[in-house]
């Protein structure tokens, strides 16, 4: 029974290693992305002029470029890893569109400084999520009616108010909202390895798991940057 166990929290452990090694990756493969587009001049003022002619439906275009990639890492999960692979990566160069506009607003010691507030942060949440005992499936429905009105609310204030000060403190909601989702992603570590225990295809469900990590991650770094980044 202990040699069962053992084995399990072994298994668990190289898991959670493995989910946590792809979404540090993931998070500096978009963020070199994002600057390698930014210092192409033709795509980033394609981007950049498009993002200012027609925000929302810009946004709304490339989120579901974006998310059509991750359900087709999701549908190659138990099939191929070199296929969630390929759309891990197709879906991480798509989102990096978004963050292009911060190497041209912010300094390069402003963005590292982001980063690595980000990071400390990330870490903390993370494993305070992973360790508590508490149950965070609880927190789903209150954390999806918070993403929900932070969006509803980005909407109106992009069309209708347009103040900064609105922007601030939807900023500010949507660090806090995403450092609940670390946690709560965290936790849901350990219930996808329980339910993939024993699949061959392991490597491409940690792919799938560190997904929502990245999000979570990348939300907080560009709520950060907006308050904190030396806007130029």
């Amino acid at each position: 029974m202990q040699t069962i166990d053992k084995a399990k929290a072994t298994g668990l452990a190289r898991f959670t290693s493995l989910v946590y090694l792809y979404t540090g990756l993931g998070v500096a493969f978009w963020t070199i992305a994002a600057n390698a587009m930014a210092r192409n001049t033709a795509i980033s003022n394609s981007v950049l002029g498009m993002m200012s002619a027609h925000p929302l439906i810009f946004s709304i275009v490339v989120i579901a470029v974006s998310f059509g990639f991750i359900s087709l890492a999701n549908v190659a999960a138990t099939k191929s890893y070199l296929m969630t692979f390929i759309s891990y990566v197709l879906f991480l160069t798509s989102f990096a569109v978004f963050g292009i506009p911060i190497f041209y607003i912010y300094s390069a010691k402003s963005i590292i400084q982001a980063l690595t507030v980000t990071s400390v942060i990330f870490v903390v949440s993370a494993g305070i999520g992973f360790f508590t005992k508490k149950d965070l499936t609880t927190w789903s429905r209150t954390l999806m009616i918070g993403l929900i009105s932070i969006i509803a609310v980005s909407v109106i204030n992009l069309l209708i108010f347009k103040s900064s000060l609105l922007m601030l403190g939807i900023n500010i909601a949507i660090i806090v909202v995403f450092l609940f989702y670390i946690a709560f992603d965290s936790q849901n570590i350990k219930r996808i390895y329980a339910q993939a225990q024993g699949s061959e295809n392991l490597g491409a469900i940690a792919l799938i798991a560190s997904i929502n990590l990245v999000l979570d991650f990348i939300n907080v770094l560009l709520s950060i940057l907006q308050i904190f980044g030396d806007n130029n």
